[in-house]
Formats: C-alpha cells, structure tokens, sequence
C-alpha cells in the first residue's frame, strides 16, 4: 500500500470536485437550485470528498481489490 497512490487518488477526487463545483456555479438557477444554497454545497461537499476520498482509496486498495 502505497502512500503515494492513496494522496494521488485524493488529489484525483478533489480535481474532480472542483470540476464539479465549476459546472455548478453556472448551473444552479436552472436545476432549481438557489444561490444561497452555494456555500453550504461548495463546503459541504468538499467536507465528504476529502474525507471520504482517503477512506475509499484505502478500502479500495485493502479489502475490495484483494477479494
């Protein structure tokens, strides 16, 4: 296990995000969603990438591709 495949895959998932996020800011009026509504999307979702993105890695590279 790799420290450098668990930062690479996290860095991959907050790349991802960000694309996300970009797309959003353009968006969000037509999916409904209102503007006040953006920070708490934006902080929100970074919180469950950077924390779960590590945990996916991990249980990833251990447990799923071991099976």
């Amino acid at each position: 296990m790799s420290v450098k495949q668990t930062w690479s895959d996290f860095v991959s998932a907050m790349a991802v995000w960000g694309g996300g996020v970009f797309v959003i800011m353009f968006y969000h009026k037509k999916v409904g969603m209102p503007s006040e509504w953006m920070p708490q999307v934006v902080f929100g979702s970074f919180l469950l990438v950077a924390i779960l993105a590590p945990i996916g890695s991990l249980l990833w590279r251990r447990v799923i591709r071991r099976a």
